[in-house]
This record gives C-alpha cells, structure tokens and sequence, in this order.
C-alpha cells in the first residue's frame, strides 16, 4: 500500500485489528496506526498517518513513539530534516514480550509477598496464580524464541502458521 488514503478493505483491517488489540491493553489509536504501519510499502510521515486515520498528529506521535518502544515500530530519520517517518518493525514479538514481562512480575509478587500477607486457602491460592503467571511468562517467552529460530531457518517468505489456522473477527460494526 502506498501512503495515502486507506482503501474500504484496508480501513475494516485497521479497524479489526483495534478490535483485537484492545483486550490486551493497546489503546485504539495506537493499535489503528499499527495495523496501518502493516499495510505501508514505506514509512510513513506523521502527517501522512494522521491524515489517513483521521487523528491529530499528537495522538499520532504518542502512539507512535508507543509502538516503537515495544518494537512494534522503527523510526527513520531523513537527512538534513527533523522529520521522521515511521515503519512497521519485522519484529512481532515487543507487544508480547511485554506481556510476558507483565505476567512474570505479577508472578514474582504473589510469590515474594504472599506468605506475608495471608495464610491457609488464600495464600494457597495466590501461590498457584504466581506458578501460573510465571509459567505462563516462560511459556511465551520460549515460543517466541522458537519462532524466532523457526524464522531465521525458514526465511520470511514462508509462513509460521500450522495448516488450518485461521483468524475470524467479531468486531462491531
């Protein structure tokens, strides 16, 4: 896609890719310009994206500069100008990463503190919620480094999904 406006298609994938995000935490805006970053053959000014998902070019920045410390996003300078323009990262995995971190500290809180703030059932409890966290971590973080492998071995011209997977979107209309 070139980077100018969004074709009807383009617009309902942006749109259910906000959708999708949402449950995970990224706000709208943020999740609209990375699905549309997705779509772009090139990086893209901060104008340009702020015209073609209708949003003030501050909102924009913010989400932006957002997808770029998840490594969802890289920034490219142009010479002799202070403007950038930002591209979708070959890297999919900064948003789960995350998440993962997330798991794991919410893990490691319930097992550093939870014998000193309860006892019996409850801090039986909250001793499985921190297993589960922490395993839970592990386990993205792991299936991230074998894609990542998988990947390298592969080539990015081949597809990572197993036969059959497929995606459907219930998003409001």
């Amino acid at each position: 896609m070139s980077n100018r406006a969004l074709t009807a298609e383009q617009r309902r994938f942006v749109d259910d890719m906000a959708v999708l995000l949402a449950p995970w935490g990224l706000q709208p805006g943020t999740a609209r310009l990375y699905a549309y970053l997705l779509l772009c053959d090139e990086p893209a000014t901060l104008d340009t994206i702020a015209a073609a998902l209708g949003m003030a070019k501050s909102s924009a920045s913010v989400a932006a500069r957002l997808l770029e410390q998840f490594g969802l996003a890289r920034r490219h300078g142009e010479p002799g100008t202070k403007r950038v323009r930002y591209g979708a990262s070959n890297s999919y995995s900064g948003f789960l990463a995350a998440q993962a971190r997330l798991l794991d500290d919410i893990g490691r809180l319930a097992e550093s503190r939870a014998h000193h703030v309860t006892s019996g059932e409850t801090l039986r409890r909250l001793r499985y919620l921190a297993s589960f966290h922490r395993k839970m971590a592990a386990t993205i973080t792991g299936r991230i480094e074998e894609l990542s492998d998988e990947f390298l071995r592969r080539g990015p011209d081949e597809d990572l999904r197993t036969a059959g997977d497929s995606v459907t979107v219930n998003a409001p209309r």
